[in-house]
């Protein structure tokens, strides 16, 4: 079995700008990789057929299989590629929520990318399975290196930032378990509300590059005074929710809690202090909402373990 994590994100910066003669809306984002996972356990059929059969901890995905980025991303890659399609059984472990901003479903299609690399040998570079992934969707090719990347035309033109640029922060995710916000009706809701303004993450650049020194000072405020989502001006006040959670983040000691994409998921840089997560546990009841202690991650898809089978798998593995 070839078991991969993959990670979720967070957007620092996200500015939203007209929309393309695609229907796409131009975007300037810095993007952030976090240490919270889904996984993909990948197996060989044993029933000959040379297909994939995906399973899921969640029922409702694994009834829609059919639908599911990765098996679009395993149809996608035998076309793109040309070679004949291997047997698999995909299982995906789901943790990062879905609709809720941190690109769970891209970053799944992005190291299933990966794994068919891997395990047909067909050595295609980075850039071109960013290139694959970017027809999958805007944010896969951000998976496929993960780290923290700037992020710019409908968010598929990637741009790595040095990996020593800024030190792994530890970072608290809120999630509204009755809340799910769906991408596109998020733009178009943007859209709507025909106001558009071009915003520069230059100062939030200089800021990470001076934040190792700054964060020795303890003024992290100095890196969170720059950080941006646009889509907070039309979705807090269309669900008052996330203002809400807001609120109580900012009442628990987090100075600059930021929604993640397009929701509705909040985040802030936070240690997980015994006042902090007693004061969010308080406001933030279980059942009602989900908790994510974690921590900015430098990579992508990581994998866990390779098991010696003696099948066709294994003999596909390097």
């Amino acid at each position: 079995m070839l078991s991969v994590q993959t990670p979720a994100k967070i957007n620092l910066f996200l500015n939203i700008r007209p929309r393309r003669a695609d229907g796409y809306h131009e975007v300037c984002s810095v993007m952030q990789a976090v240490r919270l996972w889904d996984r993909l356990d990948v197996t060989p059929r044993d029933d000959g057929r040379a297909d994939i059969k995906l399973g899921c901890n969640i029922p409702a995905l694994e009834y829609r299989a059919k639908d599911n980025l990765i098996v679009k991303t395993y149809q996608l890659f035998w076309k793109a590629t040309g070679l004949p399609p291997l047997g698999l059984n995909v299982h995906l472990e789901k943790e990062i929520p879905m609709q809720a901003g941190l690109g769970g479903g891209s970053s799944d299609a992005a190291a299933m990318l990966i794994i068919l690399n891997h395990l047909s040998h067909a050595r295609l570079s980075d850039k071109e399975l960013m290139a694959l992934g970017a027809q999958l969707g805007s944010d896969v090719p951000f998976f496929i290196l993960g780290g923290l990347a700037l992020a710019q035309g409908r968010g598929e033109l990637i741009e790595p930032l040095p990996e020593n640029l800024v030190e792994e922060q530890p970072v608290v995710i809120i999630k509204p378990v009755s809340l799910s916000i769906d991408t596109t009706l998020a733009y178009h809701r943007f859209a709507s509300g025909g106001r558009y303004e071009a915003r520069s993450p230059d100062h939030l650049l200089s800021a990470l590059k001076e934040g190792k020194q700054k964060r020795r000072q303890r003024n992290e405020a100095y890196l969170e005074s720059y950080l941006l989502n646009d889509f907070e001006r039309v979705l807090f006040p269309e669900y008052p929710l996330l203002a809400q959670i807001a609120k109580g983040m900012r009442d628990a000691g987090i100075r600059r809690p930021l929604l993640s994409g397009s929701g509705s998921a909040m985040f802030g840089f936070t240690e997980a202090t015994h006042t902090t997560r007693k004061a969010l546990a308080e406001t933030f009841p279980p059942g009602q909402f989900e908790i994510f202690w974690t921590q900015t991650y430098p990579g992508g898809p990581m994998q866990l373990t390779r098991q010696i089978m003696p099948n066709a798998l294994e003999q596909a593995l390097p």
